[in-house]
């Protein structure tokens, strides 16, 4: 029993005043709303959110409900459970035997699941001998193909205990039949076994542009699939809304769950069709939302798509107890950066808090060395701190041993309550246009999403959103990261291609391609047991027994993958192009700080500029304090440096500023910069440009570096 505390907490402290606090925040400038008296700022682009909140905020009646109970914004019940959310991490190393030693080390290191992303080829179902097959195998996952393929990869595995997920792609139910066959070869209880097919056509549209037929067949047969697994493995999950794609795009918080809602309502409709309960279709979807570092924001996305979602359900007639899917998260490759990779580890560590929080069932962290060299996969390092991150919190933080945190705190509240509005219309808006895959397909959401990603870029360039190490802080030379060199993929195709040609029977597709909906898992699994590939039986399922006939297509009449962004590209090609000239010419892109007046009066100019130019790979070198004009000239004389930023306090007069700057032109600077000025006072001193906070960065440093010799189309 807790010992009752004897006062109250805030015992001896004159009560808070609302009016004091709304008028210390009223003073602090920055506001975006037009009522002084109530500073407000727009979250991810749409959300107005105050800057005080105080009980006359709290939602009346309460929309939340409990934890476990429907409308499920509170997250489930932990009360009882081993963990408080599955630590799921994901495998792509082309290899097998290499993907099985890693996930064994997850497995062994504290993973609670895992997900098993296969190739290409596989998600593409290519034959072996193929020019398709040579060009996709081993790219971005696992050299799967048959039942000993993945035998191989999970030997070992106790699949009881270890939930596995596939990532197949458009070919998620040949994929669906190699597990379903392994766990027949292990002799494990279908009626019990866990685990996610993770089928998801509308997102894989999205994310590949391709699909197994028509994108609208697809959608049918995967409500099929769901019932058939319903049937025949109740504890799996067949069907998957993954949101990453709409977000690798550019969405918003609200697109993200207004797409995930829609996909759902797709998928419920699809199992209704094949004759499966609304509320058994549920059971059979998991949600996977991406996460970022917005900490706030991210808490109230896991919490408003369960809110969302169970209204879905309850118009679809199922019951309170019902009105809920799994939800996972995986940290977002958006916010990843190439440069300074190790600032990765916080921002992944504050997503991965925000998913806790949030009552995620599970949740997969993304390695910060994931795409720290083109086409090099997560190191050990990068794969245990992964982990590490979600044992710390789960562990030593104790996040799983309290249901829903954040609830009580009113911003917290009122911000899940915004964002499920937001994300309601928007879903309104895409079944009035009709539906998830309608809005793929007709490239209205691909031109919003543009349109949402060139917002962003422009706010990062102007700072108006941070990526610390990227656009503020930067890191120049070595970061100290070693990623792995990248695989030969064309090697390892010409070798599997070899292996997989050495049989010498086929099982009898004509089975497969006979049989009704409600068997053909269970058909292909069969199949799949006495020895058929993915190919084999993605072309028995289009109905053509010939080798590679079942392979996904890409859909031509949409603009379409969407495409994938990160928000440090930009400046990386500004430090790609100035790496490449080092490495040419022997030296780095250098300007000269020249500081005008005493250290404290220019040491925060100096420091600003200098962050302002390493953003984009310039080596900044401060001239510190001089005792007069003469020798400051003298001394970018000799450092060489062919450019001047001008760094003047607040107290230089402007006559000092125009006379420095044109020493500093005579003493042979190509180009003089005037820093933390506007463009008229750089006009007025003879600058060739001002900069500033609030400019656009990538334009200004991309001019910088014209000036400075580089090319600025090298390396973009």
């Amino acid at each position: 029993m807790s010992t009752p505390i004897p006062e109250p907490l805030a015992g001896g402290f004159p009560p808070a005043d609302p009016a004091v606090w709304r008028e210390a925040a009223r003073k602090i400038p920055g506001g975006d709303g037009d009522d002084p008296a109530v500073p407000t700022t727009r979250v991810d682009g749409e959300l107005e959110v105050a800057w005080l909140y105080t009980p006359g905020d709290a939602l009346a009646p309460d929309p939340g409900g409990a934890p476990g109970q429907a409308p499920f914004v509170r997250g489930p019940d932990r009360e009882g459970r081993e963990t408080a959310w599955d630590i799921r991490q994901e495998h792509a190393r082309p290899e097998r035997q290499i993907a099985h030693a890693e996930l064994m080390e997850d497995l062994e290191g504290g993973a609670t699941g895992i997900t098993v992303r296969f190739d290409r080829a596989a998600r593409e179902g290519h034959a072996p001998g193929s020019e398709a097959f040579a060009r996709t195998r081993g790219d971005d996952g696992i050299m799967v193909s048959t039942l000993d393929d993945l035998d191989e990869v999970l030997d070992g595995v106790f699949l009881d205990l270890a939930p596995v997920a596939l990532d197949a792609g458009a070919q998620a139910l040949p994929a669906a039949a190699l597990l379903v066959a392994l766990w027949e070869r292990r002799y494990l209880d279908l009626a019990t076994v866990r685990g996610a097919l993770r089928c998801d056509p509308i997102g894989t549209l999205a994310a590949e542009g391709v699909a197994a037929g028509s994108p609208e067949v697809a959608v049918i047969s995967a409500g099929q699939l769901a019932a058939e697994v319903d049937g025949l493995a109740p504890e799996v999950r067949a069907l998957s809304i993954d949101t990453r794609a709409y977000v690798d795009a550019g969405a918003s918080a609200a697109t993200e769950l207004a797409m995930a809602v829609a996909t759902g309502a797709a998928y419920l409709r699809a199992c209704a069709a094949a004759g499966l309960d609304v509320g058994r279709a549920a059971r059979q979807i998991e949600f996977t939302l991406t996460v970022g570092p917005d900490q706030f924001l991210e808490i109230a996305k896991l919490r408003a798509v369960r809110r969302m979602w169970a209204r879905v359900l309850e118009a679809s007639g199922v019951a309170p107890e019902g009105r809920v899917s799994a939800v996972y998260a995986r940290t977002t490759r958006r916010m990843l950066s190439a440069v300074d990779p190790w600032v990765n580890l916080l921002r992944g560590t504050t997503a991965t808090f925000a998913a806790a929080v949030g009552g995620a069932d599970g949740v997969t962290v993304t390695p910060f060395d994931a795409i720290a060299a083109p086409g090099s996969t997560p190191g050990p390092l990068g794969r245990r701190m992964a982990r590490n991150t979600q044992l710390v919190l789960h562990e030593e933080s104790a996040l799983g041993g309290v249901a829903d945190p954040a609830g009580g705190s009113w911003y917290v509240e009122s911000l899940t309550d915004a964002l499920a509005r937001a994300a309601w219309e928007r879903l309104r808006e895409i079944e009035r246009e009709g539906g998830a895959l309608a809005v793929l397909r007709s490239g209205s959401l691909a031109a919003e999403l543009a349109q949402a990603s060139g917002t962003r870029d422009d706010e990062l360039a102007r700072r108006a959103r941070q990526l610390t190490g990227v656009n503020e802080f930067p890191l120049l030379g070595d970061d100290g990261l070693e990623p792995r060199p990248p695989v030969d993929r064309e090697a390892l195709a010409r070798i599997d291609a070899a292996r997989l040609a050495e049989r010498t029977t086929s099982p009898a597709l004509e089975r497969l391609r006979l049989s009704a909906p409600g068997r053909r898992l269970r058909t292909a699994a069969t199949l799949a047991a006495a020895g058929a590939r993915i190919d084999e039986l993605a072309a028995a399922l289009a109905g053509d027994e010939r080798p590679g006939a079942g392979a996904a297509r890409l859909v031509s009449d949409a603009p379409l993958p969407l495409p994938r962004h990160r928000d440090a590209e930009p400046f990386e090609r500004l430090r790609a192009r100035a790496e490449a000239h080092a490495a040419a010419t022997g030296e780095a892109p250098r300007v000269y700080l020249a500081c005008l007046g005493p250290l404290a009066a220019h040491v925060a100019v100096a420091t600003w500029a200098r962050s302002f130019f390493e953003v984009g790979g310039i080596l900044a070198v401060p001239s510190g304090a001089h005792p007069d004009r003469a020798a400051l000239v003298e001394a970018f004389r000799a450092d060489g440096a062919g450019v001047a930023v001008v760094c003047a306090g607040r107290k230089e007069e402007p006559e000092a500023v125009a006379a420095a700057v044109a020493a500093l032109r005579d003493a042979g600077a190509q180009a003089v910069y005037l820093a933390a000025a506007d463009p008229a006072a750089a006009q007025a001193a003879g600058a060739d440009e001002a900069v500033a906070g609030g400019i656009d960065m990538v334009a200004a440093l991309t001019g910088a570096l014209r000036r400075l010799g580089v090319d600025p189309e090298d390396h973009a």
